[in-house]
């Protein structure tokens, strides 16, 4: 068999090689298309957007395949006009005009890697629907999958709509999880509960199950058949139905896919009634799963639910003797959890202390209780009478009490196991292998030195922190600003990026894929939290910021008072270790003037000296000149590289050594200017853009130099899209 490795890694290579080939190029970012196609999943609507996949036809220009595609509110229409946007349907018709860009994301040196995930489920291209023609061309077709998984969840909410946690019963019926709040993410993650309402190998197995019954029910009017092969053909093709058709509610997810190829190898040994061996037939479902889609171990889901079963196998394959069910539910969880904690660190950077309680406790309710009702509420929800209600009402009571008491255990979750940073893979490898020596069997022996090769997991991954510099990590958050600066113990966020300002259900922000993880990196918590201005670009997190870090201090220039949100004036100046901060804009007594109202800091000490500008422009640089505005190292752009800003008199003042631009590639405000590039090049300073190079780290050195680095270099992949030559 070893000859079909050249030619595994041959269509591996040309299937990675394709997918890279249908992303649209950078050079066509930016390009307005009329583009017709099927909306290709269920649309999504939060607060001023839908978003929605986009399938385009055979269009008389070449299209990506597959467009995640934004609609935005008209903001120039009434407010409060609740027509803004259509009532799109999924499966539907359309022809968009859309403003397409490549699916290049954000790259920072810890946090969410959104290239990954477009890479990983295939998306080419990304778009704005812009004013226009944009029209419904023909309602979905019959044999439309997301028309038919939209329909099952109009029938659900009109049956439990306000049943209590509904939303939860909306991801486990059709894996709509649009519903889920930015809360119950976080009790999911601290209780390691999260494969619950990932509808995988569990669900699937749940279905078939039922499936399996279903066809031995089916039997019963039959008794004279009950000793031919129908009578064990049928409840084994009945279980494989039951399994392929939740499976299609479910929108056939990647996850669901594995799942039911691991089904269906099952089906076909209990058909041929032949002795497989349990893990032979797990690597041959492997097999299968990489030849469906060899970019499939790029997703955590397939360690963690291939690795989850061979742990299973492991534990009761080979064990002989009758084991009582509480022994057998506790120890497949406690061997779960051992196993799958180093792989959680390693992928999520978090292990759930409360997971096995938890666990123990979710599973039986939800595989046993829940969901089985969900199923046969989905069936009866079509046939008249109340019954289908009833069993929903009593489903969404149990999930609902059940959240609850999640909710409780996440409270209970060490903050030092959420905010460990990435483990090197030698280190998780060891980890998972003690964990199995400490599963074998009681009488192995020396089986507790498994401890042992699980210490390296509690070593800290890569060089030890530099304790004894300054680092200031300039942040890619796309059209937006965020810089974290560190010295020894001291943590100051400067600008929180963009977001929508709330917190809750509908918030939207970068702090929990960017922000949360770049300063748990840095020192675990902030001291002192700033927003320049009110603008969204600038203090979006501001107020998600204010919940999860209460013992920090905030200042901000905002055009009215906030509760726990100190005035940032001049002249206000305060210390860290080698660091003097000093306000120099705006005074006291001045009006909120929008962007020429943005804090102004400078960070001055004997080995860095920074100017953080916000979003001034050359009336408030005038300004800070005829002040007695001094040199600085490092200047971040004024308002993102608009021809507002920058102006010759701030560069001459300044003298920087290196000037930090914030923007997203080709954004629709054509920043940074020509103009002002133009300006820095004449007085020969070098600048660098997070849209080119990604988050940009500066550390200090001894010598009084400092040392740059970019996230796009540091975190090169095969799915990210290159750097700039200018990066560092």
């Amino acid at each position: 068999m070893i000859w079909l490795l050249p030619a595994v890694f041959l269509i591996t290579t040309l299937m990675i090689n394709q997918r890279l080939s249908q992303r649209l190029p950078l050079a066509e970012t930016g390009s307005v298309n009329r583009v017709s196609g099927v909306i290709g999943s269920l649309p999504e609507f939060n607060g001023e957007v839908l978003s929605f996949i986009f399938l385009p036809d055979n269009n008389e220009i070449p299209l990506p395949q597959k467009i995640m595609v934004y609609w935005y509110k008209d903001r120039n229409r009434t407010a409060g006009n609740a027509r803004d946007l259509p009532q799109l349907r999924a499966g539907e018709h359309w022809q968009l005009m859309l403003r397409l860009r490549s699916p290049r994301g954000r790259v920072n040196f810890y946090g969410t890697d959104s290239e990954r995930w477009y890479f990983t489920e295939g998306i080419d291209a990304l778009a704005t629907v812009q004013r226009g023609e944009n029209i419904r061309l023909a309602d979905p077709r019959w044999f439309d999958l997301q028309h038919w998984r939209e329909v099952v969840l109009e029938r659900l909410t009109e049956k439990a709509g306000a049943v209590p946690a509904f939303r939860i019963l909306a991801a486990l019926a059709i894996a709509d999880r649009r519903g889920l709040r930015v809360d119950d993410r976080g009790v999911l993650a601290a209780t390691g509960t999260g494969h619950l309402l990932a509808i995988s190998g569990l669900h699937i197995g749940l279905a078939a199950s039922l499936g399996f019954y279903l066809g031995r029910l089916l039997l019963l009017p039959l008794p004279h058949v009950s000793h031919q092969r129908m009578a064990a053909l049928l409840p084994v093709v009945t279980m494989w139905l039951s399994a392929f058709m939740y499976s299609a509610l479910s929108g056939f997810g990647v996850s669901t896919q594995r799942a039911l190829i691991m089904l269906s190898v099952a089906t076909v040994v209990l058909l041929r009634r032949k002795y497989v061996h349990p893990f032979l037939a797990l690597m041959v479902a492997m097999a299968l799963v990489l030849a469906a889609d060899p970019i499939a171990p790029l997703r955590a889901g397939f360690w963690f639910s291939f690795v989850a079963v061979a742990v299973l196998l492991m534990l009761f394959v080979p064990r002989h003797g009758y084991i009582p069910v509480w022994r057998r539910m506790l120890l497949a969880q406690l061997g779960i959890t051992l196993v799958m904690a180093p792989m959680g660190m390693y992928w999520f950077q978090q292990a759930s202390l409360p997971g096995l309680l938890a666990n123990l406790v979710a599973i039986p309710i939800v595989s046993m209780w829940v969901v089985p009702l969900l199923l046969t509420a989905l069936i009866l929800m079509w046939l008249p009478g109340p019954l289908a209600t009833w069993l929903l009402m009593l489903a969404g009571h149990s999930a609902y009490w059940l959240f609850e008491f999640l909710d409780y255990l996440s409270a209970l979750q060490p903050s030092v196991l959420s905010s460990t940073r990435t483990p090197g893979l030698l280190a998780t490898v060891l980890a998972m292998l003690g964990a199995v020596i400490l599963l074998l069997p009681r009488g192995t022996p020396s089986r507790y030195t498994g401890l042992l090769l699980m210490l390296p997991l509690m070593f800290p991954a890569g060089k030890p922190a530099d304790k004894t510099g300054i680092q200031l990590d300039f942040m890619d958050v796309g059209q937006g600003l965020s810089v974290l600066i560190a010295d020894q113990d001291y943590l100051m966020l400067y600008d929180t990026g963009p977001g929508n300002g709330l917190a809750g259900e509908t918030g939207w922000d970068m702090v929990g894929g960017t922000l949360q993880p770049m300063i748990r990196a840095s020192g675990g918590s902030p001291d002192l939290v700033v927003a320049s201005h009110a603008d969204l670009d600038h203090a979006g997190g501001l107020q998600r910021l204010g919940g999860l870090y209460p013992n920090a201090r905030y200042l901000a220039s905002l055009p009215s008072e906030r509760q726990a949100v100190g005035p940032c004036r001049a002249p206000d100046a305060w210390m860290s270790n080698q660091l003097k901060f000093r306000v120099l804009h705006p005074s006291p007594g001045l009006p909120y003037l929008g962007n020429d109202s943005s804090c102004v800091i400078s960070v001055k000490g004997s080995l860095l000296s920074v100017l953080l500008s916000g979003d001034i422009s050359r009336v408030v640089e005038k300004r800070l000149v005829d002040n007695g505005l001094d040199e600085h190292a490092i200047l971040t752009s004024p308002h993102h590289g608009s021809s507002t800003s920058s102006s010759q008199l701030l560069i001459d003042a300044v003298q920087p050594s290196l000037v930090l631009i914030s923007t997203s590639i080709k954004n629709r405000f054509g920043f940074p200017r020509a103009d002002v590039l133009s300006r820095y090049s004449k007085s020969n300073i070098p600048f660098l853009n997070t849209a080119d190079c990604g988050g940009i780290r500066i550390k200090t050195d001894l010598q009084g130099g400092f040392v740059l680095e970019s996230a796009r270099v540091n975190r090169k992949t095969i799915w990210r899209w290159p750097a700039s030559a200018v990066c560092p």
